[in-house]
C-alpha cells in the first residue's frame, strides 16, 4: 500500500500520535457496576435510520416491514459485561452515550446474567457473550434478532461473515453482533523450530506444519531428536477445536448416523499423540501448558492473538519510528527486516535445510505466526441487544457504531482489537505499519484476515454439539482403555446419537 494511501485509510499520523498519546487506560474498581449520565443524545422520541432492506441469512431470507426503533425509557441504557475494557471503548467512541455498564465476575457472569433478566429492577437492555454461550443465547427467547434493531443485510455485509451466522437461531435471525474477534493461527518459538527444521522462516516452517499428517510427523521428528526434552505441543487437546472448525458433514443424513473420515482422522492422529508420548500431557490452557511454551519445552501451539497476548505476552505491533520529513516529525515503519531477519543478520542453513550448529544463531528469538491446516476461531466478544431492552434506539447506535463505523472500526484497530470489518482488516494486513517486533517483523494480518474469511459455521448446530461431546467422551474411554476398539467406539457413538434424536 502507498504511503498515500495508508494515511488517507487509516488517519494523519498527528491524529494517530494524538489518539494514542491521549488515550486513557480504563480504571479497575471493585464495584460491580458503573454509571455514567451525561447529556443523552438519546430519548424515547429518538429513532434510527433505516432502509427497506432485510437481513438475508442462511436459514431464511424472507421480508420483514422495516422496525422503527425508539427507547421507551429516557433512563441510561443498562449494558451487563465480563469485560472491563469495554467501558474505555464506550468513553472513546460513544463519549455522549448515557449508560449503566454493570460488570460481573467472569465465572459468574452468564448465572447472574439470566437472574437479572427474570428481575424487575436494572434488567439489561444490552449484553456480553462469548463464544461458548452465543449459540444458547441466540436460539433462546432471551435475546433480540437484529431486524428488530432496525439492521438489514446491507449494515452487515462487510462483516465477517462467521460472526453473524455463529450467532443465528433456526429460523436463520441474527441475534448478536461482535466488535472483537479472535481468529486463530499457529504460533510457534522461532529457536525450537531452528533446532528442528533448520529455519525459523515462516515459509519454511509452513512445509512441515502445513497438514494434520505433517504436523503428527513433526512431533514424532521433535520428540525423537531432542530425546523428549521438547514436544511440538503441550497436549493431546491442542488440535481438537481446530481439527473440528471446518467440519461441515452432516452427522445425521436420511435418518442415520453418519461417521465419516474426519471422525477416524481425529481418534488416529489422538491415539498417535498419546501412544507416542508426543506430548507433555498437561491440561489444555492451564498453567503448566503455559509454562512449556514459556520455557522453551514447546514449539507451538494453535490460538488467536487474544491468547497470544495471555499466554506468551504477545503485544500488537504498529511500532512507529520518528524521522524527521519535510512536514515535521512523522512516523514510518522500518521496512527493511524480513522474516527470517533480525538486526540485519539472517539465519543460515546449508542447502539441505539442516543447520551446521546444534543450536540456532543468538538472533533467532521470539515468536512467528502461520495459518493452521483448518480455519477456525477460539473467542470473541458479541454484544446482544436483551429481549428486555427499552432503549433500542441506543443499543442501535451501540452496535452501528462499534461494528459498522468504518471510522471507529480503524482506531479501534490502532488499539490491537481485530474489529469485525473486512475493508479495515484488509487495509491493515496490507498495511506495513501493522508489523510486529514481538512476530519477528510479521503482520499477523496478513495471515488472520484469510483465516476469518475462511471460517466455516456449522449449519447443523444442535447435532453438532451432540456430536462433538459424544466424540470427546468416547475418546477419553478410548485413550483410557475402557473402550477397547475403534469399532466399539463407533458403535458407541451411533447408538449414542440414534438415542439422543430418537432415530430408529
Amino acid at each position: 500500500m502507498k504511503a498515500k494511501k495508508i494515511v488517507s485509510l487509516m488517519l494523519t499520523v498527528s491524529v494517530l500520535g494524538s489518539l494514542c498519546a491521549c488515550k486513557e487506560k480504563p480504571t479497575s474498581s471493585n464495584e460491580p457496576t458503573e454509571t455514567k449520565e451525561p447529556a443523552p443524545t438519546t430519548s424515547k422520541e429518538t429513532t434510527v435510520e433505516t432502509t427497506e432492506e432485510t437481513v438475508e441469512t442462511k436459514a431464511t431470507t424472507e421480508s420483514r416491514p422495516v422496525v422503527e426503533v425508539n427507547d421507551e425509557s429516557e433512563d441510561p441504557i443498562v449494558i451487563y459485561g465480563y469485560d472491563e475494557s469495554f467501558k474505555a471503548l464506550m468513553k472513546t467512541y460513544l463519549p455522549d452515550t448515557a449508560y449503566e455498564f454493570v460488570l460481573l465476575p467472569e465465572d459468574e457472569y452468564f448465572k447472574k446474567l439470566d437472574q437479572a433478566m427474570k428481575s424487575e429492577e436494572k434488567t439489561p437492555d444490552l449484553f456480553m457473550c462469548d463464544k461458548e454461550h452465543l449459540q444458547d443465547y441466540s436460539y433462546s427467547n432471551k435475546s433480540l434478532d437484529i431486524r428488530e434493531l432496525g439492521f438489514t443485510a446491507k449494515d452487515i455485509e462487510d462483516q465477517f461473515v462467521y460472526t453473524y451466522e455463529a450467532a443465528q437461531d433456526a429460523d436463520g435471525a441474527v441475534k448478536a453482533l461482535s466488535y472483537s474477534l479472535a481468529p486463530s493461527s499457529i504460533l510457534y518459538n522461532r529457536a525450537l523450530a531452528y533446532q528442528a527444521f533448520g529455519s525459523d522462516d515462516p515459509n519454511d516452517v509452513l512445509r512441515h506444519l502445513e497438514s494434520w499428517d505433517n504436523i503428527l510427523e513433526a512431533a514424532q521428528d521433535i520428540n525423537l531428536n531432542s530425546e523428549g526434552r521438547v514436544k511440538l505441543l503441550g497436549s493431546i487437546s491442542d488440535i481438537r477445536d481446530t481439527f473440528w472448525a471446518s467440519h461441515t458433514g452432516k452427522w445425521i443424513k436420511d435418518g442415520k448416523v453418519v461417521i465419516d473420515k474426519d471422525f477416524n482422522k481425529y481418534f488416529h492422529l489422538e491415539e498417535v499423540l498419546m501412544a507416542e508420548s508426543l506430548t507433555f500431557g498437561a491440561e489444555y490452557g492451564s498453567q503448566e501448558w503455559a509454562d512449556y511454551l514459556k520455557n522453551n519445552e514447546s514449539m507451538m501451539f494453535f490460538g488467536s492473538l487474544l491468547r497470544a497476548k495471555d499466554v506468551i505476552g504477545y503485544v500488537p505491533g504498529h511500532e512507529e519510528i520518528a524521522t524527521e520529513g519535510e512536514n515535521g516529525t512523522h512516523s514510518v515503519t522500518d521496512e527493511t527486516k524480513t522474516d527470517g531477519q533480525k538486526d540485519g543478520k539472517t539465519s543460515e542453513t546449508s542447502g539441505s535445510g539442516e543447520t551446521s550448529e546444534t543450536l540456532p544463531p543468538p538472533e533467532v528469538t521470539g515468536w512467528a505466526i502461520l495459518p493452521a491446516p483448518e480455519a477456525s476461531y477460539d473467542g470473541g466478544v458479541w454484544l446482544m441487544a436483551a429481549s428486555t431492552c427499552d432503549k433500542r434506539a441506543t443499543a442501535a447506535t451501540i452496535l452501528r457504531t462499534l461494528t459498522m463505523e468504518e471510522s471507529t472500526m480503524e482506531k479501534m484497530a490502532l488499539e490491537g482489537i481485530f474489529v469485525n470489518s473486512q475493508t479495515v482488516m484488509k487495509k491493515c494486513a496490507a498495511d506495513p505499519f501493522f508489523i510486529s517486533d514481538f512476530l519477528g517483523g510479521q503482520n499477523p494480518y496478513a495471515v488472520l484476515v484469510p483465516v476469518a474469511e475462511r471460517i466455516k459455521v456449522s449449519v447443523d448446530t444442535e447435532e453438532s454439539t451432540y456430536a462433538f461431546r459424544e466424540i470427546e467422551t468416547l475418546l477419553q474411554a478410548y485413550l483410557s482403555g475402557e473402550i477397547a476398539t475403534m469399532d466399539e467406539v463407533k458403535t458407541q457413538f451411533t447408538v449414542g446419537l440414534q438415542e439422543l434424536f430418537g432415530l430408529t
